[in-house]
């Protein structure tokens, strides 16, 4: 009877132990779940921040609706665009087709190709090949109508890949026109006569007025780092290979050492006064050693 109660007991424990285990994974699963949730929210922004942008620009750089304020104003219109694109050469050409295609003009282009490093390499005998890495770089001014600023630069977005920089200034055009003068007068020497300064004045007005009815921007371009290649001449190679053979160069050095010879005879001919102070310097030296001598005697 004892045996069965501790056989009875026995399996009720087990059957006990066995429940908790099949609970506990069941417990554990919501948990797991949750962890893994949080873990996939966290990633998710990190992802975010590393993707790297291939495009970055906005959809619209000025707007091309005029202020009310500044319909019945003269105003001076200045804009600065700076980004990034694929070709600099390419670029600047759309800009004068669409400078053109505008109604302006392009008042200043400056196209350059910066060599940041250079690196050689050996290839033959007063040969090397030049490895140049190259920032293209482009400056360019524009002038376009007053009413067609906005959207000249609007549609250079299609030549972006990378939006750097941008700035925009409207002045008025007497508040344009006196900063002008103050400029001036600052540069124009004081004894500048009347009838001068009248002319500079002159000038100022009908620049500022140039600059009311088209707006000037400024454009800076640039694009991705190129590599250059390209095969020069190694100079002191070739000059060591163009060299004399060893009997010229013997008998070249035979003249030189006999010219150096003949100019340093010459040298010491020209210090003649020398030889006679010394001549003069050692008689005396002479006569006041034996005056010395016969005083010692006595």
């Amino acid at each position: 009877m004892n045996n069965k109660l501790l056989i009875a007991l026995l399996s009720c424990i087990i059957v006990i132990g066995c429940s908790k285990r099949e609970q506990a994974p069941e417990e554990a699963a919501p948990s797991t779940e949750t962890t893994t949730t949080a873990d996939a929210e966290s990633a998710a922004p990190a992802d975010a921040n590393s993707t790297p942008v291939n495009a970055q620009k906005p959809d619209t750089l000025l707007n091309p609706d005029i202020n009310p304020v500044e319909q019945n104003r003269r105003m001076v219109r200045e804009a600065q665009v700076s980004f990034s694109t694929q070709d600099v050469v390419k670029t600047t050409l759309a800009v004068d087709k669409l400078t053109v295609e505008t109604g302006g003009f392009v008042e200043q282009k400056n196209i350059n190709f910066q060599v940041t490093d250079v690196e050689t390499q050996n290839i033959a005998e007063g040969k090397i090949k030049v490895f140049e890495k190259v920032e293209p770089q482009a400056e360019m001014i524009v002038r376009i109508p007053s009413e067609k600023a906005a959207d000249f630069v609007n549609q250079l977005l299609p030549l972006m890949y990378f939006m750097n920089q941008q700035q925009y200034s409207a002045k008025r055009y007497e508040l344009k026109l006196l900063e002008e003068k103050i400029d001036q007068t600052h540069s124009v020497p004081s004894n500048t006569r009347n009838t001068q300064l009248n002319e500079i004045s002159r000038l100022t007005q009908m620049e500022t007025q140039d600059r009311v009815r088209y707006s000037t921007i400024a454009l800076h371009i640039n694009q991705p780092t190129l590599v250059r290649e390209r095969i020069d001449v190694n100079i002191n190679t070739v000059a060591r290979l163009n060299a004399d053979n060893f009997w010229k160069r013997a008998w070249n050095g035979i003249q030189y050492g006999w010219q150096f010879v003949l100019d340093l005879f010459i040298f010491l001919i020209t210090i003649w006064p020398l030889y006679i102070v010394l001549i003069i310097g050692f008689i005396i030296f002479k006569a006041a050693r034996k005056v010395l001598n016969r005083f010692k005697s006595k």
